[in-house]
């Protein structure tokens, strides 16, 4: 395990960061203690309306009269590689920081911090080669041009399971179409984001691009979604809240995506590589604990070959190794917090009720790891029927439904049968019943032949109840601009109301 240093053992104690600098810690603040073993983390101030209107004002300005929406794409994306060299530059403070606020185990939180310099060099990459339409089929006396342009603010919500990645699924898209920002992170795990914005900032990002205010989502949240001078807002988390940002947005006609839950699911037929599909089934529920929107939390699998599969898999699962997030042997670690901790195993027992079986796991995790932690294993719930709320409902923790099937279609209706549609998987060696199986599946995404990869030129979001929009690809960077069209009349306008001329 990680030994923190000096610096590491004292709570960190932050401001907003608005038009380019840190604030002064406000009265009111926000604990956040380590999920793992309970110690003081970080001090966040709790935001008011009046610090959002601040960072708004500043956000406004920088895009209206500091020239950051006229800056060329050339100097957006020389900005954006330096912001994505001082990310790697500072990638193991960062992934500390984020392991221990989100409980991510460490090995994993490298990665996703991988993934953000990434999106943050493909940004840069659509900042260069942003470009609109010429119509010259018009007519020889008409020219049509399209162009694209920076939707303006643009409030982003970001949830606590992946502070960084959901973040950057945003962020690098917005600048490099010319949009400034506020942030608001999740009010437990917004660390890094603080020190992400400092970082834009020593890579040249002029002041008020980019803006955080820290606080609880009623108050924070509501301010930012309902402000006239935001013209956007992205929100990542959950179909519930989502609902209520949809609809505030609707009130005043405001552009938002909504990247929401899911309940996706693992088709797995008989004719796949089963020891392939053992592991990806494996990742897709006990990644990140589970605390993921596109979990593959429902396993669906052919009837003939379910026992063993399922069998197989649980003894892979009680092999899963359980830590403290900087324990770099660690795969999962504990839960976000105490409360969502009792709502994950309050579903495993209503389900026992409803006639599943616990095939492995299910309980809190207890011993000298794990006593003043919110650890709970990987679980595998067998029997589960389609009408069961395991079955329909997001647990966002490492609990996987078991459901068999006995024919292709069977396996489609049961994968289609929730309000969610934002990623399934599917398992199979025969080409045409893998891809017309995905063809068939709702959701924004299909994993085939594998579960939680991807590029980042690959757009991502929703459908159904996972909600609309995209992020990464070039979808991304349209989903921050403006479609205009220009219609030029060439040559002599012959007039349209001739009997009005004298």
């Amino acid at each position: 395990m990680l030994k923190p240093t000096q610096a590491d053992l004292s709570p960190r104690v932050y401001g907003h960061f608005i038009n380019g600098a840190l604030s002064v810690p406000s009265a009111n603040l926000i604990d956040r203690y380590s999920p793992a073993n309970g110690s003081l983390l970080a001090r966040f101030s709790a935001g008011t309306p009046k610090d959002v209107d601040d960072a708004v004002a500043a956000a406004l300005k920088a895009f209206t009269h500091e020239g950051w929406a006229d800056l060329s794409g050339t100097a957006r994306a020389k900005l954006l590689n330096r912001f994505g060299d001082l990310i790697a530059e500072n990638a193991e403070r960062l992934v500390r920081l984020e392991a221990e606020e989100a409980s991510k185990a460490i090995r994993m939180s490298a990665h996703e911090l991988v993934m953000v310099v990434e999106m943050t060099r493909f940004a840069a990459s659509l900042a260069l080669t942003a470009k609109g339409e010429a119509h010259t089929h018009l007519g020889p006396e008409a020219l049509g041009l399209v162009t694209k342009e920076p939707s303006g603010v643009v409030g982003m919500i970001v949830p606590w399971n992946f502070p960084l990645v959901c973040l950057f699924q945003k962020l690098p898209y917005a600048l490099a179409a010319g949009c400034t920002v506020v942030i608001k992170p999740a009010e437990l795990t917004s660390s890094t984001t603080l020190e992400i914005a400092k970082l834009a900032t020593e890579a040249g990002i002029p002041a008020g691009v980019v803006n955080v205010v820290t606080g609880r989502g009623a108050v924070v949240g509501e301010a930012l979604t309902s402000h006239a001078d935001v013209s956007m807002i992205s929100f990542t988390g959950s179909t519930a809240v989502g609902r209520k940002i949809g609809g505030k947005c609707g009130e005043s006609v405001k552009r938002v995506a909504l990247e929401l839950g899911g309940k996706g699911a693992n088709i797995v037929f008989a004719d796949a590589d089963l020891e392939a599909a053992l592991d990806g089934v494996l990742l897709s529920f006990v990644f990140n604990q589970g605390e993921v929107c596109a979990a593959g939390a429902r396993l669906i699998i052919e009837d003939s070959v379910a026992d063993a599969f399922v069998a197989k898999l649980a003894e892979r699962a009680k092999r899963i190794k359980v830590g403290h997030p900087l324990d770099k042997e660690a795969d999962m670690s504990a839960l976000i917090h105490e409360h969502h901790m009792n709502k994950v195993l309050g579903y495993v027992a209503g389900a026992k009720e409803q006639g599943a079986v616990v095939i492995c796991g299910g309980q809190r995790l207890s011993g000298d790891t794990y006593d003043d932690g919110y650890f709970v294993g990987p679980t595998i719930l067998g029997e589960v029927t389609a009408d069961m709320r395991v079955f329909q409902e997001e647990i966002f923790g490492p609990v996987l439904c078991v459901t068999k099937f006995k024919s292709p279609e069977e396996a489609v209706h049961l994968a289609n049968s929730t309000d969610y549609g934002l990623a399934n998987g599917v398992w199979s060696k025969d080409v045409d019943k893998l891809l017309s199986t995905a063809r068939k599946l709702k959701s924004g995404t299909v994993f085939a032949n594998t579960y939680f990869e991807g590029g980042v030129q690959l757009p991502q979001g929703g459908v159904k109840q996972s909600g609309f929009g995209r992020e990464n690809g070039l979808d991304a960077l349209h989903e921050y601009m403006e479609t205009k069209q220009t219609f030029v009349k060439l040559g002599v306008r012959q007039p349209a109301l001739a009997h009005t001329i004298a």
